[in-house]
């Protein structure tokens, strides 16, 4: 007992001075890009809100900037001591200095759309189960409003998330409930909730026929959901055929092609034979596959089918 709460105190520890140096590694860059704030960037605020990033735009686009630079100093750093020596120096150092920086930066506009799209899909699995609960409220006698805030409170993944949103604007800033709904909808990442939420704000000018319309919207959200599990399947499916016709097919194209360019005598320009092999086989391959498993990595880590 007395070890696992000294595991959890360490562990605290850790995760204190990790945040710690994080915020101060995102104020080092906000120092690069706080002048971007001073022009509004509502595309990129707005993609921001919806990911639940708490970050202004020029955090967001400094962080990008900086973080990139800093990658492609260390491999250059990397690069220069390991290629130094090669027959082509500038060419491995030069190529893999801009790949880095150029898979950097687009690495964060990927990630915050990875965000909201793992987001949605927690939505669209949680509304389901998040309707059914709202129809038991409703059918109690509890108001648009009292369902909203009971949700808010319960655990529903992102759905809780996004009413809490809500709330804040209500109970904090004194928002009436419209109001604070019209912003969700305004500003929501998800189509079905943004449809939920409009009939929501309906329902509390008209104030009836929310128990009828969540029970069937609860049925039709199930269907919906029996046809992303299918499309779940599809989509996996697609990417095993494209490893097996992209990377493995590739790999063995471009190996017969420096074997029989080799034993042709073919001449490859600044690189021989060798030196292609052995680019190809200790820094592409691995390269390829590493990108490829990141990829599924950033579209499934968050699917909950």
């Amino acid at each position: 007992m007395v070890r696992t709460q000294d595991t959890d105190v360490h562990q605290a520890f850790n995760d204190g001075a990790s945040n710690k140096f994080i915020e101060r590694y995102k104020m080092f860059c906000y120092v690069f890009g706080k002048h971007i704030d001073k022009k509004p960037q509502d595309d990129i605020a707005k993609s921001l809100y919806q990911a639940d990033m708490v970050l202004t735009p020029g955090m967001f686009m400094s962080l990008a900037l900086v973080t990139a630079g800093l990658a492609s100093v260390i491999v250059l750093i990397f690069s220069t001591i390991l290629f130094r020596n090669s027959s082509s120096p500038l060419v491995y150092i030069s190529v893999l200095t801009f790949l880095t920086f150029g898979l950097t930066v687009s690495g964060f506009p990927f990630m915050l759309y990875n965000k909201i799209s793992g987001k949605n899909m927690n939505i669209q699995h949680e509304l389901p189960f998040t309707l059914g609960y709202m129809t038991i409220l409703a059918s109690g006698g509890s108001s648009p409003m009292d369902v909203i805030r009971q949700v808010a409170i319960e655990d529903y993944g992102d759905v809780s998330i996004e009413f809490g949103k809500v709330m804040y604007r209500v109970d904090v800033l004194g928002e009436d409930g419209v109001s604070a709904m019209n912003h969700l909808i305004r500003n929501t990442s998800s189509e079905s909730l943004r449809t939920i939420c409009i009939d929501l704000a309906n329902s509390m000018h008209s104030g009836g026929g929310l128990r009828t319309y969540l029970e069937m919207k609860s049925r039709e959200l199930m269907e919906m959901r029996r046809q992303m599990q299918q499309e779940f399947v599809d989509s996996l499916a697609v990417y095993g055929e494209g490893y097996l016709s992209g990377v493995v097919m590739s790999v063995v194209l471009v190996v017969l092609m420096i074997v029989v360019t080799s034993a042709l005598g073919i001449d490859l320009g600044p690189f021989t034979a060798k030196q292609m092999f052995q680019f190809f086989v200790y820094f592409m391959l691995p390269f390829i596959n590493i990108v490829f498993l990141i990829l599924l990595w950033m579209k499934y880590s968050r699917s909950t089918l």
